[in-house]
């Protein structure tokens, strides 16, 4: 018996060396995988990390990705400046995972294709990849150093294949739009205008970025939509729909359109009845989709629309409300953890640019050579902080941050790594 078995492993051994799988059909198998796997596919040969370096692998897995691996991302800050990621599968709303993202800026942007922009009061910011954990840091603006506050938001535009960060300088008497896209490392500027916006935060939708636009100052109701054109760089005003000019409205993305809620009181049945408009391709017609029940989640942002879930939040609680069924859920982000961003997300090796650096706790200091990491697990990385030579209060590398951040990171991931959303009423 024992020769027979070892006849059959010779014979396995010379079938398995004449296996052979041609270069483009492995870039294509890596281009259908998650894109933390394919992190750790880097190592594996020459070949390979090459192929995932090239711009038309990016490109390739980010379609797949798109189509294949979406998540739901909530970002949220920690009292000492680190970032965490929650995911959850948008299918069956299951929690995923929850991984430390390396920044230390206490803002971010929405995320696009798997970047999300961070920045500081100070108006610092930087692109961040938190799958690869490489970041580019954006160059100063002479704005920068004349506005009182600054915030970021980034885009794609899809013909260039381009990655745009727009710069919202909050001036004295007025605000300024600045534009920079992520290779060429320069800003420009592209409106200043003193016209109020409602919420300063931009809704991002296929290449455009829209603003609601207010009467007047002491006026919460709006007039128009501000639309910038990442593609050409222009500004463009939209009308809102003549029925809701008396309405509270808010922008938000759904299903790659944008879409408008209202809310208003009917006095008829004596309740705050809630609306959802889609804007034509053209910008021009406005069609009514939804009357909403339940009433939406007072002081509540609208993020996103995902089918028929629309998802809320504030800094402390993220809520589905489905039109469909008329129910309503949410989770309470942890304790000393403060939510701010949230989207759909995926894992992408974007952008194609050199010039990024790793963000990982060795490097993060280190702008001056690109450093690749050297997993994407983030448990690894948060054990390689624990067991550094560093002392409990020393320096980790990370600004302003010590071992004993690390710690207490990899202490508050263990125990919430199952979030449940709950059945709420509102």
């Amino acid at each position: 018996m024992d020769c027979n078995n070892d006849d059959l492993d010779k014979q396995n051994e010379g079938t398995e060396a004449q296996i052979y799988v041609p270069q483009d059909a492995q870039g294509i198998v890596l281009a259908f995988l998650p894109g933390r796997v394919v992190v750790k596919l880097r190592s594996v040969c020459k070949f390979w990390r090459d192929c995932i370096e090239e711009p038309s692998f990016v490109n390739s897995h980010l379609y797949n990705a798109c189509r294949f691996h979406q998540s739901i991302a909530c970002f949220t800050s920690l009292d000492h400046g680190l970032v965490h990621m929650y995911t959850f599968d948008p299918a069956t709303m299951n929690f995923r995972s929850v991984e430390l993202v390396f920044s230390n800026r206490f803002h971010m942007s929405g995320p696009c294709n798997g970047l999300v922009c961070v920045y500081d009061i100070k108006g610092d910011a930087e692109v961040l990849n938190p799958t690869t954990r490489k970041h580019l840091r954006l160059p100063d603006s002479v704005l920068k150093s004349w506005s009182l506050y600054s915030e970021y938001f980034v885009g794609f535009v899809h013909s260039t294949k381009e990655y745009k960060v727009v710069s919202l300088r909050h001036c004295v008497r007025f605000l300024a739009f600045e534009i920079c896209t992520i290779g060429a490392l320069s800003w420009k500027t592209i409106h200043e205008s003193a016209e109020l916006l409602k919420a300063t935060k931009a809704v991002i939708v296929n290449g455009s970025m829209y603003w609601l636009l207010l009467r007047k100052a002491s006026s919460s109701l709006s007039r128009e939509i501000l639309m910038l054109n990442l593609t050409d760089e222009t500004f463009t005003k939209i009308a809102i729909p003549d029925a809701v000019k008396k309405h509270d409205m808010e922008l938000f993305e759904g299903g790659g359109k944008l879409l408008l809620l209202s809310n208003h009181y009917d006095r008829s049945s004596k309740n705050t009845v809630s609306d959802i408009w889609v804007v034509g391709l053209t910008h021009q017609d406005w069609i009514h989709l939804h009357t909403v029940a339940p009433r939406m989640p007072v002081g509540m942002n609208p993020f996103f629309q995902l089918k028929s879930k629309i998802f809320f939040g504030n800094q402390k609680r993220l809520i589905c409300a489905d039109i469909q069924d008329s129910t309503v859920s949410y989770i309470d982000m942890p304790s000393g953890e403060t939510l701010i961003s949230c989207g759909m997300f995926v894992e992408s090796f974007a952008p194609a640019v050199t010039g990024l650096v790793s963000s990982t706790a060795s490097s993060y200091g280190n702008s001056s050579s690109l450093i690749e990491p050297s997993s994407a697990d983030p448990g690894q990385s948060f054990r390689n902080a624990e067991s550094s030579s560093l002392g409990r209060d020393q320096s980790s590398g990370l600004t302003g941050w010590s071992s004993a951040d690390f710690e207490s990171s990899f202490k508050r991931t263990k125990r919430t790594m199952n979030m449940v959303w709950k059945p709420g009423r509102y």
